[in-house]
Parts: structure tokens; sequence; C-alpha cells
């Protein structure tokens, strides 16, 4: 019945499985999406968190923090984000990694990476995301 109640609100319970997120959403998390948030054209913001489709596993599910936006330069360098060369701030711009990649996502495009980058797969080894394999704004922990 809750099911029911939340799919005609266009939200949808979701079970996280996984360390890429930690320690934000840690592993067996009950999340909440909101699977409209980006229809209609619409784009996340910078460090949203997004579901999407694995663009490596097909009809697998993964969590992922947006961290670069379509048309933009999006660089990791000693790690640091750099966004069209300017370093960015904020506790989700720091990255212990610190091999040196960039990307150039294209306007239906965005770099995406887990919190826990050493237990991640991401953007650093699939590339820039279409905004179409994006299946909502991960919201708040139920659990």
């Amino acid at each position: 019945m809750i099911e029911k109640i939340l799919d005609l609100l266009n939200s949808k319970i979701v079970r996280i499985s996984g360390a890429s997120m930690e320690p934000t959403i840690p592993h067996g998390s009950f999340m909440l999406v909101n699977r409209r948030a980006y229809r209609d054209g619409r784009v996340p913001e910078r460090f949203d968190i997004v579901r999407m489709e694995n663009p490596e596993t097909p009809g697998h599910w993964i969590v992922k923090r947006v961290v670069g936006l379509p048309g933009e330069e999006i660089a990791l360098v000693d790690g640091k984000l750099l966004v069209d060369g300017v370093p960015v701030s904020g506790q989700h711009a720091q990255v212990a990694d610190t091999s040196n990649q960039s990307w150039w996502p294209r306007d239906d495009e965005v770099v995406v990476l887990g919190d826990n980058r050493a237990a991640s797969t991401d953007s650093r080894k699939f590339g820039p995301v279409r905004l179409s394999a994006l299946r909502g704004r991960v919201g708040r922990r139920l659990r």
C-alpha cells in the first residue's frame, strides 16, 4: 500500500547496496528517490546524488554524485576537482585519488563520482553519463 502511494507521488524507495557512497549513504540504507526530478529536460545541480543505470552493466542500478555539468571542462588534478580550470570548494570536491583525469561532457552529459572514491566505479572508469540514463534524484534516508 505504501509503495503504491509513493509511486503515485513519483517517488520510489530503493535499498543501497555497496560502499561507493559511504559515509554519506551507508550500505543497506533505504533511500527515497524522486523519479521525476530530471524529466522534461531538467538538468541536475552540482553535487546532486542521482540514481542511474550502470553504463557497464545494463539493468544494474547505481547511485553517484554529480560533479560536472553539461558543457563544462571537468578535471581531477592532484586530488582536487576543477571546473573550467577553477578549483571547486566543499566537502564533496575533495578526491583521495591522485590520478589526473579530464572530461568534457556534451550538452546531454554529466560527470559522476562516488563519495567513497576508493570503492567506486564512476566516470573515472566509464566517462560522462548521458542525462537520459539518470532515473531520479536521491533524497533523504529512510533507514
